[in-house]
């Protein structure tokens, strides 16, 4: 089992210098066939959003009709789309207890770039 490894950052959130790396080995590298379906799945939606605008002109006439007729489905589809959706917030709580997350230590460290840029 490794040990915990304390991560001291400023106030900035930035690593301090001279810390142990927080991720040794770095970011893997992608596959052929990660490669593939990134470039796959682009390609599809490109195609979808292209059929998209061009049924546009010819979806919007029911969906204002529908509303028009009461729809309510249809009439929350206008509004949030010229309106945009209402935000939500999310509570990050268990039963009405916080829960527990990695704590960071903050240490006073004052990077010698930032006093030379505020010169």
């Amino acid at each position: 089992m490794e040990d915990k490894v304390e991560i001291f950052r400023d106030q900035l959130g930035r690593l301090i210098p001279g810390q142990k790396s927080i991720n040794p080995e770095g970011r893997p590298k992608d596959t052929e066939e990660t490669k593939a379906l990134r470039k796959a799945s682009k390609e599809i939606i490109a195609e979808y959003k292209e059929a998209l605008t061009s049924a546009l002109p010819l979806i919007q006439p029911a969906l204002i009709l529908k509303a028009i007729e009461g729809d309510i489905q249809a009439i929350k589809e206008i509004h949030d789309r010229t309106m945009d959706k209402a935000k939500q917030s999310t509570d990050i709580t268990s039963k009405g207890e916080r829960i527990l997350t990695n704590t960071i230590v903050f240490q006073d460290f004052k990077d010698e770039t930032d006093s030379q840029s505020s010169v």
